[in-house]
């Protein structure tokens, strides 16, 4: 029969056990289910690689050096159509800055019917662009940056921080449109005057 001091050591033993195993899965566990990266404004924005509707690969990191806007819509999306004409117009007034890359992102959230490339391609609002369209299947990427609804953009620096993410501008109508925060952030990370402002003096169409 076990002495009542032995029991004691045996009973603080199995405690320290217990606590040690506890101890490990604290450390452990934050490793294994640590949430994938997402893009949030200061961090640096995720890779990711997607093609486009012509078939071409685009790879986000690729095009570090360069300020990049991100256009998260859908062809399926009317709040999309309301800014096609508006983010076409901002991207050819920086077509021939080699310091800016735009690209759209074509988001099929999951559990909806994938579009098929070819559609896609000769719908009219994708041919206009001026820029490549990429295809999001499942809405991965644009869960990794947190665009939850369309149209979404994001705005990178050339050292790939996020430094914008939000809508266009103030107002789906064009005619209240007031302030063009993705503009403003672009003209920001480039050292160059506020796109607001260059609106207002008449500088730059709407």
């Amino acid at each position: 029969m076990l002495s009542v001091r032995l029991r004691a050591q045996l009973g603080l033993f199995a405690a320290f056990v217990v606590l040690a195993a506890a101890m490990a899965t604290l450390l452990v566990k934050p490793r294994v289910t640590r949430p994938v990266a997402v893009a949030d404004v200061g961090t640096i924005a995720p890779d990711f690689q997607l093609e486009d509707v012509d078939g071409r690969t685009f790879t986000l990191s690729r095009h570090r050096g360069q300020a990049v806007v991100v256009f998260f819509g859908s062809v399926n999306c009317p709040r999309t159509a309301d800014y096609n004409t508006r983010v076409d117009r901002l991207a050819r007034a920086f077509g021939n800055d080699a310091r800016v890359k735009f690209v759209a992102v074509d988001v099929t959230p999951r559990g909806r019917q994938v579009i098929d490339r070819q559609v896609l391609r000769l719908d009219p609002a994708v041919a206009a662009r001026p820029f490549a369209t990429l295809l999001d299947v499942n809405g991965a990427i644009a869960d990794r940056y947190s665009a939850k609804q369309t149209p979404t953009f994001v705005v990178l620096d050339a050292h790939g921080v996020v430094r914008y993410r939000g809508p266009f501008d103030n107002s789906p109508d064009l005619a209240f449109a007031t302030q063009r925060f993705c503009a403003d952030a672009l003209a920001d990370v480039l050292g160059v005057r506020s796109a607001t402002s260059a609106f207002a003096s008449g500088m730059i169409r709407p």
